[in-house]
């Protein structure tokens, strides 16, 4: 019965150790929502310029999102 239940505990151990994220792996899943997120921004921007035409107000607008889309680009060549 013991042997058993050491055979458990260890099979049980080495499964959630094979299955846990290494930090490259939550490093390149952030990579790739912040890229994801940036392309979906750049698809606003554009359509936002689109829609503005010659109206400033609507076209500083735009450039908010430009400005957002630029921030994480500054604070990830820190890194």
């Amino acid at each position: 019965m013991p042997t058993i239940k050491s055979i458990i505990l260890v099979s049980t151990m080495a499964l959630l150790v094979a299955c846990g994220s290494s930090p490259q792996q939550k490093k390149d899943t952030a990579d790739a929502r912040l890229t994801e997120e940036k392309t979906k921004t750049m698809k606003e921007y554009k359509e936002c310029i689109k829609k503005a035409k010659e109206n400033t107000a609507k076209l500083d607008a735009c450039e908010r999102l430009l400005k957002a889309n630029s921030i994480g680009e500054t604070s990830q060549t820190t890194n």
